[in-house]
């Protein structure tokens, strides 16, 4: 069955910032485009919230970030990473999304999330159980829980088209006779699910290039 995507329906936007930024990393090396995000989930629907939450790092510049989503109309939260004896680190949004999540589900018709973590499984499951609202997910595919995929009602795979969400993104150009064959920043392997690691932190420097980017400094 179709999912029905009309323009008078009320659709809110949540954003799990760190798990798009690591999938953009692990399977292609680069960044992800948040305005593409938005544009292809919402499409001509009514936007009535867009949220991303961030982990600030330790040095502490995500202005330019920050003022980026602003720009594209998304409104950012933050929560500052936590830095344990010994050198461990931990922070994660995945309380406070579901929270929000849950407390705006009356006033729409349609909650979007962009993430791919299967921890959201049961608040999917909720939204929709409790809240009879229409639940999609936009992510990248290889990196994404299958039971998210199954449970909500649209699934956006950026993999499908990652010169759209992704920023400097080289598409396989099948090589000329006589010319070797040329290596791309895209996995090989197309059918190889690869893991991207769930709620670690960004622990360096943002660097915004470009509106919609989210950039940190690849870590060491």
């Amino acid at each position: 069955m179709a999912v029905i995507k009309h323009s008078d329906q009320r659709v809110a936007v949540f954003i799990d910032t760190q798990n798009l930024y690591h999938s953009a990393k692990n399977l292609y090396n680069t960044k992800v485009n948040f305005g593409a995000v938005m544009t292809e989930s919402v499409g001509k629907r009514k936007l009535i919230r867009a949220l991303a939450y961030v982990i600030t790092t330790e040095a502490g510049d995500e202005t330019n970030f920050f003022e980026a989503l602003t720009k594209l109309g998304i409104e950012t939260k933050t929560k500052d990473l936590k830095i344990f004896y010994g050198g461990a680190k931990k922070a994660d949004w995945d309380v406070g999304l579901a929270v929000d999540a849950i407390r705006l589900a009356p006033k729409v018709d349609t909650i979007i999330l962009a993430t791919g973590d299967g921890d959201f499984v049961p608040l999917v499951t909720f939204l929709k159980e409790h809240h009879g609202i229409q639940v999609e997910v936009i992510s990248f595919g290889r990196s994404s829980s299958g039971e998210l995929k199954e449970a909500c009602e649209d699934f956006i795979d950026m993999c499908d088209h990652p010169e759209k969400f992704l920023i400097g993104y080289r598409a396989h150009r099948a090589p000329k006779k006589g010319e070797a064959k040329q290596e791309t920043k895209r996995d090989n392997k197309p059918n190889t699910r690869i893991k991207v690691p769930q709620k670690k932190a960004a622990s360096k420097e943002f660097s915004d290039d470009a509106l919609g980017i989210f950039s940190p400094e690849d870590e060491k």
